[in-house]
């Protein structure tokens, strides 16, 4: 629903604004009948400063202008007008051309302008549609400006609300344009940089050696080395991946166990102990048993020593392969997340160039990827 403004009433407006000027000189507080007519920030601006003001001279007047400079333009002019009202009216007299002219600064402000010639004053008013301390919707004063001739930025205001509108849309359109013409100026160099990021993103994998999801890794420290620059043939370069176990491969050699060999021990005491369990928990009748062993089956006291006190080949090789193993499969995570990071970046990169070469804005485009995301989650919790 469009708001209906009404344009701005001068001789309901003026009249008490230009009689609280000339109470300047009197008092450093401003009179009480002066706020409800002030926007809501000037009116907080003069409340604040006035009250922490500490010098007697120091003038509310020129609070009511923004600009410092024009702030003392503004008090001079004042000091020098005759504000004394009319004799039989009681208020004061105003010029009968007082030409009004509007502007648009976005989709909620809009300020008026009126021009008092014969007093060198500018007033700018605001309209605000929601004023409770001023006494609710309405055109409050947002600045009052000294004016001695011709104002330098006349151009940008219009003669009535619906063509400051439309002069506000026709700007946007303008930005919007001009800043189209920017970004193509330069399609070339952004390419360059996208085309330089994939390069080195890919060249990531070339450095990288294939590992299998497993303990054991085929791809050995000379492929690494092979793919340096100064490598071998392409040739020899791909047939360097014949060996390595996809990824997605649910079934791995490497990870079989095998079955239970010849042990070391004495007279492959535990192969025969490790068979003679499982034969006795298929039966169904329960059979006594002495110190936990099925009579018969009792170990000698030279295979309860074996068992008691294995004796491994070499204790330092076993500990050195395994510190070797968890530094290899320590190395492999660390390789899987960051390629997998750089993966999903450089896809959602490449999906939003797309996006956009469709017409697609980034915030559409960052809905589509929050909505996604949120469906993954009802998936996953299904």
């Amino acid at each position: 629903m469009v708001e209906l403004i009404n344009p701005p009433d001068p001789r309901s407006l003026l009249p008490p604004l230009l009689a609280c000027l000339p109470t300047a000189f009197v008092s450093p507080l401003p009179p009480p009948a002066l706020l409800p007519l002030l926007s809501p920030i000037l009116r907080q601006r003069i409340q604040v400063l006035t009250s922490l003001s500490t010098s007697p001279g120091d003038s509310w007047l020129q609070l009511l202008c923004w600009d410092a400079e024009k702030a003392e333009h503004l008090q001079r002019i004042v000091d020098g007008a005759d504000f004394e009202p009319h004799p039989v009216s009681g208020e004061i007299e105003l010029p009968d051309e007082m030409p009004i002219s509007y502007k648009r600064i976005d989709e909620e402000t809009l300020r008026a302008q009126i021009v008092l010639p014969d007093y060198s004053l500018t007033a700018i008013y605001l309209w605000c549609p929601e004023d409770e301390q001023g006494g609710g919707r309405g055109w409050r004063v947002a600045e009052l400006l000294p004016r001695e001739g011709p104002a330098e930025d006349e151009k940008t205001w219009a003669l009535s609300i619906g063509d400051a509108n439309f002069q506000a849309k026709d700007k946007l359109m303008t930005d919007a344009l001009e800043a189209a013409e920017r970004n193509e100026q330069q399609p070339a160099e952004d390419g360059q940089q996208d085309e330089d990021d994939d390069d080195d993103y890919w060249a990531q994998y070339d450095a990288t050696p294939g590992r299998t999801p497993g303990v054991k890794t085929p791809a050995s420290a000379d492929a690494s080395s092979s793919l340096r620059p100064a490598g071998p043939s392409e040739s020899s370069y791909f047939s360097q991946y014949t060996g390595v176990q996809p990824a997605m491969d649910n079934h791995d050699p490497a990870e079989e166990q095998p079955e239970i060999g010849p042990s070391s021990l004495n007279g492959n005491i535990v192969t025969n102990f490790l068979r003679q369990q499982q034969m006795n928990g298929s039966n169904a009748r329960e059979i006594s048993r002495t110190n936990g062993y099925a009579p018969g089956d009792v170990p000698s006291e030279e295979a309860a020593a074996a068992l008691s006190h294995p004796r491994p080949a070499s204790t330092s090789s076993n500990s050195s392969d395994a510190v070797s193993k968890l530094e290899q499969e320590a190395e492999s995570r660390s390789t899987y997340e960051v390629g997998v990071k750089q993966h999903i970046g450089t896809s959602l990169k490449s999906l939003f160039r797309l996006a956009k070469a469709t017409g697609m804005s980034r915030t559409e485009f960052q809905t589509l990827v929050q909505t996604e995301l949120e469906l993954l989650n009802v998936t996953d919790d299904d």
